[in-house]
């Protein structure tokens, strides 16, 4: 392979899903310090008057038709609110600078003729005397505070006509947003995540039905291809889940690859002879559980799983699965490709619900209404990333091999005894990786329950004369502990 589709390989393989998800985390991020950054901004906006002044004050504040806000003929970072009655300039003049000020005069200039039409009032608590707010003329309202404290807060507060200010588009979006009442956002975050969960439940129902699967009316005591357990687990469920990881890990223990030696405290595994003809997920998982030694215990596990915040040795193991799957022509293309497009779009229509949820508080009055849309586009989001495996995807043979595989189940988890056989054993044992993919077990190992147990070869304890209950209570734990351990290592993306 050379060095160019090596490259390309890295981007559109697994170096291009780790980018998305980091590019995807630091958008979230980036919306919550948004918010946070905010709300702060709000929080503790900054008075016209700073600490250091003192004696009497005379203040000039000028807005003009765009909105922008001049301090004594400066331009100022303050904002003009655009609310659903009025176009409004609120802002602080002093916060407890610690300097008394005998009196404190601001003169505002209004963009027009509206200071007769503009509701207009001043704020002051904590240690300020006589206040009083009037119309100079038809363009200025004037602010007059008395006696001002070191403690005291004053704000001015003039509120003018609707319309008075030329809004951006920006900004008559928000206005009109800004104007929905409180029941037409609670209806919108209502209604938004229930049409998607009722659109995703008739997507999945006419899916289901164009693959319709039939439901066998008699089982087959045999399974119907000779094929891997984990396969089998994909074709039912389209995903690798823990199951088809554990019900590999002891079909290899039946060919005699690995063996699971279960202790006192503790575990551990051991090879076996290593067959040639093991597929290459199987030699991947094999590699993570040993490295060049012949065996691999409990402690020496939980370090390698300890040691990575995601494996890719693991996400090969999925990847393997679901190719060769494919490959057999029981889907029409990887289940894990079509699922992550759908996670995809789920997750960022998650993270766009944040952002706006963020955002809504920097630019929408207090309370923003606006933030119950953002809530139901983000339970919506939630809806579509957790139905996106269980959209149907199967082709016409793998809804045929899906049915021949349930006639099989019908007979694993029959509730009747198993007749007697010589080799009834190794039945038990075959069939037990195909019944855990298939989530039945327990009702397979109840079906020998009448009859005298044989230990298989694979399994070494230091207990002796197991029933086939205590061996089941002994193998599942362990294997079940390891397969979920390594699955949940699998890389962002991975299912």
């Amino acid at each position: 392979m050379n060095k160019r589709s090596r490259a390309r390989r890295s981007i559109l393989g697994f170096y291009g899903r780790k980018f998305l998800f980091f590019s995807l985390l630091l958008l979230a991020g980036w919306a919550v310090y948004v918010f946070v950054s905010n709300n702060n901004s709000q929080a503790d906006q900054s008075p016209i008057i700073s600490g250091d002044a003192t004696g009497d004050k005379d203040i000039a504040v000028g807005i003009s038709t765009e909105g922008s806000v001049t301090i004594d003929g400066e331009e100022s970072d303050k904002k003009i609110n655009f609310l659903a009655d009025g176009d409004e300039l609120r802002t602080p003049v002093i916060d407890q600078s610690g300097v008394s000020m005998p009196s404190l005069k601001i003169t505002l200039t209004l963009p027009g003729d509206v200071a007769y039409q503009t509701s207009h009032e001043v704020l002051a608590i904590h240690g300020a005397g006589a206040t009083n707010s009037y119309v100079s003329d038809s363009k200025t309202i004037i602010y007059e505070i008395d006696d001002v404290s070191g403690y005291a807060t004053v704000s001015i507060v003039a509120k003018m006509p609707k319309g008075t200010i030329k809004a951006n588009v920006t900004q008559q979006i928000q206005t009109n947003l800004a104007s929905k009442s409180f029941n037409y956002w609670l209806i919108a975050a209502i209604a938004l995540p229930s049409f998607t969960f009722v659109f995703m439940v008739f997507f999945l129902l006419i899916q289901t039905k164009r693959q319709k699967i039939e439901i066998p009316d008699k089982p087959i005591n045999a399974p119907p291809m000779a094929i891997p357990p984990a396969l089998v687990g994909v074709l039912m469920h389209q995903k690798v889940r823990s199951r088809e990881i554990a019900a590999t890990l002891i079909d290899m223990a039946i060919r005699g690859d690995i063996l699971i030696i279960d202790r006192e405290r503790g575990f551990a595994f051991g090879k076996g002879k290593f067959d040639k003809r093991l597929l290459g997920y199987e030699k991947i998982l094999l590699s993570k559980i040993f490295r060049n030694n012949l065996s691999a215990d409990r402690i020496e596990i939980e370090q390698r799983i300890n040691n990575h915040f995601y494996s890719k040795k693991i996400s090969l193991v999925s990847a393997g699965i679901y190719a060769l799957t494919t490959r057999l022509g029981y889907f029409k293309t990887n289940p894990q490709s079509v699922h992550a497009k759908y996670r995809f779009f789920g997750i960022l229509a998650f993270l766009l619900g944040l952002t706006g949820f963020g955002l809504s508080f920097a630019y929408f009055p207090n309370p923003p209404y606006v933030v119950f849309f953002w809530i139901g586009m983000m339970i919506s989001a939630v809806v579509i990333t957790g139905a996106a495996s269980y959209i149907p995807i199967r082709t016409p043979l793998g809804q045929e091999e899906l049915t021949n595989w349930l006639a099989f189940k019908k007979f694993l988890s029959s509730p009747e005894p198993m007749v007697y056989s010589q080799n009834l054993a190794a039945i038990f044992q075959n069939y037990l990786p195909y019944a855990i993919v298939m989530d039945c077990e327990a009702a397979w190992a109840k079906r020998f329950s009448d009859h005298n147990f044989e230990m298989p070869t694979w399994f070494l304890t230091e207990k002796g004369g197991l029933a086939l209950e205590d061996f089941c209570l002994s193998l599942f734990p362990i294997i079940s502990y390891v397969s979920r351990s390594f699955v949940a290592l699998r890389e962002p993306g991975f299912e």
